[in-house]
């Protein structure tokens, strides 16, 4: 996956998961993206990852820009970028 790609993917699942009132820390997606070939590495890496997927989507899709600021946490439970 290329990075369009990739924040088009962490868009779509955030939005998914925000509707039903779901949130999964970093280390979550990180898998998640592992499991289709696009992982981080670290949660550092991905944070940047998000974020950049964040401003994707703020033009795009309000709706999604800020399902992604509120589904996606840090190890202890809390939204990062908050």
């Amino acid at each position: 996956m290329n990075k369009t790609e990739v924040y088009d993917f962490i868009g779509e699942l955030a939005i998914a998961l925000y509707s039903k009132k779901i949130q999964i820390s970093l280390s979550s997606l990180n898998e998640i993206l592992k499991d289709k070939g696009s992982d981080y590495g670290n949660n550092r890496g991905l944070g940047a990852g998000v974020s950049a997927a964040w401003r994707h989507w703020k033009e795009k899709d309000p709706v999604i820009y800020h399902a992604i600021a509120h589904t996606f946490t840090d190890k202890h439970g809390e939204l990062p970028w908050l």
